[in-house]
């Protein structure tokens, strides 16, 4: 048998092994784009496996079983599996697959494409891979055809993509740290997401892969989540095994509680801590939105105590008035921030919250629901209602102070000049230290929650209120209704 023929026979040989498998085609190609030393931790082959079978339905033309999520720290090689390697297999099973990839930003998302048009255009790619070429008069940075009619289309999160449909959606990244703490920047991912997945070929063989670290509760994951949960493969690994690796078998892989013990050890996860604060080492790290136990607050901090023993309490130290917090919003949409309310007293020097509620509203209807809340929960001719004075709460002072007896007055307009993380961080010692107690009742979990997960929850009404609250009972004396700035603007 002669040197070409024996050339041929192993190229072929390596020609079927890649295309059988993603990983063995990565580790073929790791050095066409990449310099250093592979590392082959166990969590790559698991990656490429799995995004291998949704490749393999999208060659064969199949319904699509699932859309994919993928939750994995900085540094684990998600992007080159998933933006670099990928891509380029498919191409070399199907050179006909139209592709789209994503990413926060235009010049990263650019660069995966390069890279992977590096790897199709390498000698050993056309050695291995002759049917796949990418046309000259289509060869772009940004997007590049090949001559079997496939395509590599390059966006970023807020670009344009009209006109565009392919056979698979990558969402690498599709937002940044900053970005998820911003509600619009968070809006504008999930709604270039959500436009991102009517950009396919067809609806029902088309899947959409997500890769990304956890940034909040509303980040592209949580928004695909809560909107197609049964409809998404959900593969969560964090860097430090915990309750969120999923699927949960396999906890089994980490090697002294690591998910890469080689690149990613303690020395590299304690640096992380340092640089990244314990926010950003929960969400980027341990794929958690918020810290475990809570962010400024934390969850066991705040004290309990049941109705009856509370009942006791407050007959023992004389009925003391019930002071109301509320922060309005005029809207009965579900997309927008509702209103939100508290129900308190101090006793000794503990604050009590004896109820909360959150509403959504038009004005007529809040004005109407207001006197009704108050007086279910203990309002009093001794009670006050401060209300938080946006422009919408100034109507709402200014409306019931006219229309109704009850003691209403704004909170006090030198507290919101601060922003709220700052509130919040004045106002956590007195949670810490015990001094913050909750009556009992369904409404302490969705209290707690908000509080502990600010500022990457999807709502902060009860951040904005027991800040109040607390500034008024615990750190500040209260101060008597000052009704004549109110009453020039309704006179």
């Amino acid at each position: 048998m002669s040197i070409n023929t024996q050339l041929m026979i192993a190229h072929k040989v390596e020609s079927d092994v890649c295309k059988a498998s993603l990983f063995e085609f990565m580790k073929s190609f790791w050095g066409v784009i990449i310099n250093e030393e592979p590392v082959y931790n166990w969590h790559i082959k698991f990656l490429c496996d799995e995004l291998q079978k949704v490749g393999e339905l999208i060659i064969n033309r199949q319904p699509k079983e699932y859309d994919v999520i993928i939750n994995v720290p900085p540094g684990s090689t998600k992007t080159t599996i998933a933006l670099i390697m990928f891509p380029a297999w498919l191409w070399a099973r199907a050179p006909w697959i139209r592709i789209i990839s994503n990413s926060y930003s235009s010049e990263l998302a650019v660069e995966a494409s390069s890279k992977s048009k590096d790897i199709i255009q390498s000698a050993r790619y056309r050695l291995l891979f002759p049917d796949t070429v990418i046309r000259r008069d289509k060869s772009g940075k940004e997007s590049y055809d090949t001559t079997k009619n496939g395509a590599r289309y390059t966006t970023s999160t807020g670009g344009a993509i009209t006109g565009r449909h392919a056979h698979v959606i990558l969402n690498d990244d599709p937002q940044n740290t900053k970005q998820a703490d911003s509600k619009s920047y968070r809006d504008q991912a999930n709604a270039h997401t959500a436009t991102l997945s009517t950009r396919k070929v067809d609806k029902k063989n088309t899947p959409m892969i997500t890769i990304m670290q956890r940034l909040h509760t509303e980040d592209v994951t949580g928004y695909l989540l809560k909107r197609k949960g049964d409809k998404i493969k959900h593969i969560c690994l964090p860097a430090e095994v915990s309750i969120r690796v999923n699927p949960p078998e396999l906890k089994a892989n980490y090697v002294n509680g690591l998910l890469d013990p080689i690149r990613i050890d303690r020395s590299v996860l304690d640096e992380a801590k340092l640089d990244l604060g314990s926010r950003g080492y929960a969400g980027q790290m341990g794929q958690a939105p918020t810290v475990d136990g809570g962010n400024i607050v934390r969850k066991d901090w705040f004290k309990r105590v049941s109705a009856s023993d509370f009942r006791r309490m407050y007959e023992g130290a004389g009925r003391p008035p019930i002071t109301f917090f509320g922060d309005t919003a005029y809207t009965e949409d579900a997309k927008n921030d509702p209103s939100g309310f508290i129900a308190t007293c101090k006793i000794e020097n503990n604050l009590y919250v004896t109820h909360a509620q959150k509403v959504l509203k038009t004005f007529p209807d809040l004005i109407k629901f207001l006197p009704i809340y108050v007086q279910g929960h203990g309002y009093t001719g001794r009670s006050t209602i401060r209300i938080e004075p946006k422009a919408n709460g100034k109507s709402v002072v200014q409306q019931l102070y006219s229309a109704t007896k009850l003691n209403v007055t704004e909170t006090d307009s030198e507290l919101i000049k601060d922003s709220k993380e700052t509130r919040l961080n004045v106002v956590s010692p007195s949670v810490e230290c015990g001094r913050v107690w909750l009556v009992d009742d369904n409404w302490n979990e969705e209290f707690i929650d908000e509080i502990c997960e600010f500022p990457k929850a999807a709502h902060d009404e009860y951040v904005d209120l027991i800040s109040y609250a607390i500034d008024y009972f615990l750190l500040n004396e209260k101060k008597p209704i000052d009704t004549s700035a109110l009453e020039q603007m309704i006179y």
